[in-house]
């Protein structure tokens, strides 16, 4: 099992390398990347279902873009190849709610903070889950921006695991009021490293900003934002990042290092024309321009060879899962 106080996967490769398989076998780069991931999602569930403890719940988190949620659809497959079922949770179905949720000193909602979820109805969830192996989830409408009458009975038959997936998700707020989380196991999930240039050591693109490209991309097709919204909510989402959830990241039993090693000759050229559309006018204008000459600077791979069930999927679209 890969752990955080042991080892997970990094690659070595640099812009010059990542540009010569782009440009010799795109196809070839692309199919080796994914299988790398899902080799390590595979000794992951291996590792989970070997455990000294039987494991019940699985919180899996990680900041913005970081791939948790195909992640989690992924690692529900590897379970049941190796006969475990899994019930997939997302906390986002714990909010309280805009009208009860804090507010920034802007007196915006404060949809980054913990305190936006319902801590006791988590903590029961969790606690439910690991002593009776059931619970009923009411669905949140994030239209109404409240939580539906209906709910959804959430049954562990036969020894299966809840996957409970969010940013909070390695918060010890949700845990501790339960006397015993020995069939707890807890996942933490980044972009763990960025991209340099060959015999440089500062980075052409940064961990974040490579989440930065995904976020541009996905919330463009997916929610209708432009890329100069994205860019000026960015700060805000590193900031909230920092003190909500890094802290946390080293509690986890699993890291999971979700950088796709091909991704920025796909997601940083699709983002050059929507960062193109920053006005000279705008705040953000000269860090799109920043970006723009540097996502310029790596080999476009058309997205044909991203399978379906790939964690770019989440950003790209076409892909398999559900969102």
């Amino acid at each position: 099992m890969q752990s955080i106080t042991n080892s997970y996967r990094r690659y070595a490769l640099t812009l010059n390398k990542i540009n010569e398989y782009a440009r010799k076998d795109p196809e070839g780069f692309v199919k080796m990347s994914e299988n790398a991931y899902r080799t390590d999602i595979k000794e992951i569930a291996k590792g989970i279902l070997n455990s000294k403890h039987r494991c019940k719940v699985i919180m899996l988190a990680g900041p913005s873009a970081s791939g948790k949620t195909t992640t989690a659809h992924i690692l529900q497959e590897e379970l049941l190849n190796l006969g475990c079922g899994s019930e997939i949770i997302s906390m986002d179905n714990f909010y309280l709610g805009e009208s009860s949720c804090p507010r920034t000193p802007e007196g915006k909602p404060d949809f980054e903070s913990v305190d936006a979820l319902n801590i006791p109805q988590i903590e029961e969830c969790i606690s439910d889950l690991l002593q009776y192996g059931s619970y009923d989830i009411a669905q949140f409408d994030f239209a109404k921006s409240r939580p539906k009458e209906e709910k959804v009975k959430i049954n562990l038959h036969n020894d299966s695991i809840a996957i409970i997936e969010g940013i909070h998700a390695l918060n010890p707020i949700f845990t501790k009021h339960i006397k015993s989380v020995a069939g707890l196991k807890k996942i933490y999930i980044s972009v763990k490293q960025g991209i340099r240039e060959s015999g440089r050591t500062c980075y052409v693109l940064t961990a974040a900003e490579l989440r930065l490209f995904r976020r541009v991309v996905r919330d463009y097709k997916f929610r209708g934002s432009s890329a100069e919204h994205t860019l000026g909510m960015w700060e805000n989402v590193l900031f909230g990042e920092k003190k909500y959830i890094v802290p946390f990241k080293y509690s986890g039993d699993i890291t999971i290092n979700s950088i796709h090693i091909y991704e920025p000759c796909i997601t940083a050229t699709e983002a050059v024309p929507l960062l193109k559309e920053v006005p000279v006018t705008s705040e953000e204008y000269a860090y799109a321009q920043n970006l723009i000459e540097r996502a310029a600077r790596f080999e476009k791979i058309s997205e044909i060879y991203v399978p379906e069930n790939s964690l770019m999927r989440e950003f790209l679209g076409n892909g398999k899962y559900k969102y």
